[in-house]
């Protein structure tokens, strides 16, 4: 199910801003092993967008994810980043839920307010098949989660050739769907998809933008901010980690002390004193070496946490979400919703 939908920008507004993106490849990723294979960014802090491209309302300065899936000892957080307004200024998000309108599917203010963006740069690029059908995507159209995705080609060009080997599954076998410069594929996240490597040496640099719906606020706090906490560990570089005392070879800093960690001294550090970091074959060396590859970031004990206690603060919806929204997680999320300053 799904259907596209042609875009004009006769003056390139719209691909000089994607430009502009704060691209990174080779992001941690979640399971450490697996980074991205194509460089990548996110946007979104859960404001609501309304149809003059204004952002508004309650927002996520930070999300939270486990640090190393499916592992729930270390804990990464990352900021969020508000979509770029001069994007917004172009009008894509009104075009994007135009075409939602076109597909019959609901739209509001939350709608497309979650940005996963990917940049096919190299023809080693590619994507993995997959889903995006998780309990954090709202579902707005009838029981599925849709999501638009615009495709844009670095050359501009709105020719037919080489173009992207995107496939959707169809009664179990794969079918290529043509993605030309200035479209807007409006898909199922139910439909399995995924995007190969060019059969041809003239290769395409392409940009693909996704816009995706959360589930709101106001309905279920947890998925909303599992939602951004996702793209923000896949898409956004790390910049604080929780971690277990043994990370520490020595002195223990204090109780929710940030400490900065220093890579190639493998070292910890707060004003002058310094904390010895262990250099093992263990998870944890590895879960430092990896989201320190790309982002300074800072260390904070673990603290022991009732889960129980936690969610009756919280009073979500869900009794208790998947174990990747770790105790620290949701720490994290009550700061925020209590405005408790930790001084993350």
């Amino acid at each position: 199910m799904y259907k596209i939908y042609k875009l004009e920008d006769k003056k390139g507004k719209i691909i000089k801003e994607v430009r502009k993106f704060d691209w990174k490849r080779d992001l941690p990723g979640g399971w450490l092993d697996y980074g991205p294979p194509r460089k990548v960014t996110g946007y979104g802090d859960g404001s609501l967008i309304d149809s003059k491209s204004v952002q508004y309302g309650k927002c996520w300065k930070f999300t939270s994810w486990s640090g190393s899936v499916p592992y729930t000892n270390t804990t990464c957080v990352t900021k969020t980043k508000k979509i770029p307004q001069s994007f917004l200024d172009t009008g894509i998000l009104n075009e994007v839920r135009k075409s939602l309108k076109l597909f019959k599917g609901k739209v509001d203010d939350s709608t497309g307010t979650g940005l996963w963006c990917n940049y096919y740069e190299s023809p080693t690029d590619h994507i993995s098949a997959h889903k995006d059908n998780e309990n954090y995507y709202e579902r707005n159209f009838e029981n599925e989660p849709i999501f638009v995705s615009l495709t844009l080609y670095e050359d501009e060009k709105t020719k037919k050739e080489n173009l992207a080997r995107f496939q959707i599954k169809k009664d179990g076998k794969w079918e290529t769907v043509e993605l030309e410069h200035l479209t807007l594929l409006v898909m199922s996240g139910e439909i399995e998809h995924r995007v190969l490597k060019p059969l041809s040496k003239k290769f395409r640099k392409r940009y693909n933008i996704t816009f995706r719906t959360p589930v709101k606020r106001t309905k279920d706090i947890i998925k909303n901010f599992r939602f951004f906490s996702n793209f923000g560990r896949y898409y956004r570089p790390t910049y604080i980690l929780f971690v277990p005392d043994l990370v520490f070879m020595k002195d223990l800093p204090k109780e929710m002390e940030k400490v900065k960690y220093i890579r190639d001294k493998n070292i910890a550090v707060k004003n002058s004193k310094e904390y010895k970091i262990i250099n093992d074959k263990s998870n944890y060396t590895k879960v430092l070496k990896r989201h320190s590859q790309y982002s300074q970031i800072y260390l904070i004990r673990n603290l022991n946490l009732s889960r129980e206690e936690l969610l009756k603060q919280i009073k979500p919806k869900e009794n208790n979400p998947p174990s990747t929204t770790t105790n620290l997680s949701l720490l994290v999320l009550l700061s925020e919703i209590k405005n408790i300053d930790f001084q993350l």
